[in-house]
């Protein structure tokens, strides 16, 4: 007896214990539920992006490690030395951007990623020396419809490029128009659109500051890619806005349509209720009337032939009744 009451009690200690342990996790889970913050949409958004550039672009990708992936989340970077849109066309592995150890073409990359969302800041080394800004256009607009055939359903932000120094091979006054026309061709584009990131940059006299230049030529510093990966986030919060705005509009319109729907569908079976009352009660009138005409028709008078066949059919105590009828009617 003694045995199996210590049994009984030790297995008590231990169920106690175990909905104490329980409880605690309960409550724990509850407190870290309450404590750790929402994620910040402009992250979530970042982890499916990618961005696409050249040399520049690579010392954005530099510094957003360098950072601990605090500027641009976790966004896919697909940027290479010396990458061009030439490079590109042309499959030029040495300067294409390397994705899963792969050098590829950005659509072959941005494919194999998944990115909802591409940044691409291209074009600078397709200004260098003496290359038109005509050329240089015609080759991005080339570029750009290579990945929206692989990729139709991104959403493309061209960056404009960044602005170079007086002394810089690449022609700022290039670059300005360059950036003119690729913000025009946004806003003919369905689902691309522009981001500025070359203003921030600049100086009085609309080339790179010099304390935003780390070679007096193209490159930046860290505290442009600062401002650059700043200029980014604060773009895509406004963007965010301004979705969810036309979202919200989206759905008042939705539900107002959808009320309007409704009220015509009420309103269309009401009226086809009183329809169906109106024509049961003609039915109804009809059918009286019917009844009323005849009763009202006059019967016609029976001859005597007729006469003296309905008192042979007539039962014995009817026939003086009958008789009396006939001579009436005679």
């Amino acid at each position: 007896m003694i045995r199996s009451f210590v049994k009984k009690t030790v297995i008590a200690v231990i169920t106690a214990a175990a909905v104490a342990t329980a409880a605690a996790d309960f409550v724990n889970a509850a407190e870290t539920a309450e404590t750790v913050p929402a994620p910040d949409p402009v992250d979530v958004f970042l982890a499916q992006s990618a961005f696409v550039g050249n040399s520049v672009g690579e010392g954005l990708t530099m510094y957003n490690n360098a950072m601990g992936h605090e500027p641009l989340g976790e966004a896919t970077m697909l940027t290479r030395v010396s990458y061009s849109f030439w490079s590109d066309a042309n499959s030029a592995s040495k300067y294409l951007p390397v994705y899963g150890g792969q050098p590829m073409r950005a659509k072959d990359a941005i494919s194999q990623c998944g990115a909802s969302y591409v940044f691409i800041c291209m074009g600078t080394n397709d200004l260098v020396g003496k290359t038109a800004v005509e050329s240089a256009i015609a080759r991005y607009q080339e570029y750009l419809a290579g990945i929206l055939a692989d990729n139709p359903a991104v959403t493309i932000f061209i960056e404009s490029c960044t602005p170079t120094t007086a002394r810089s091979n690449v022609n700022n006054d290039k670059v300005t128009a360059f950036n003119a026309f690729m913000q025009g061709y946004c806003e003919v584009v369905p689902n691309m659109y522009y981001v500025d990131i070359a203003t921030p940059l600049k100086d009085e006299t609309g080339h790179l500051a010099a304390s935003f230049s780390s070679d007096g030529s193209v490159h930046l510093t860290n505290k442009a890619y600062a401002i650059w990966a700043a200029t980014i986030r604060n773009y895509i919060a406004s963007y965010l806005a301004v979705k969810a705005e036309e979202l919200r509009m989206l759905s008042e319109s939705n539900r107002m349509v959808a009320r309007q729907t409704y009220e015509e569908g009420m309103q269309g079976m009401e009226t086809k209720k009183q329809q169906y009352r109106d024509d049961r009660i003609r039915a109804e009138d009809e059918t009286k009337q019917s009844r009323q005409s005849a009763q009202l028709t006059p019967q016609p008078l029976l001859n005597c032939q007729q006469s003296q066949a309905l008192l042979w059919l007539k039962p014995p105590s009817d026939l003086h009744g009958s008789l009396l009828s006939f001579r009436l009617q005679l």
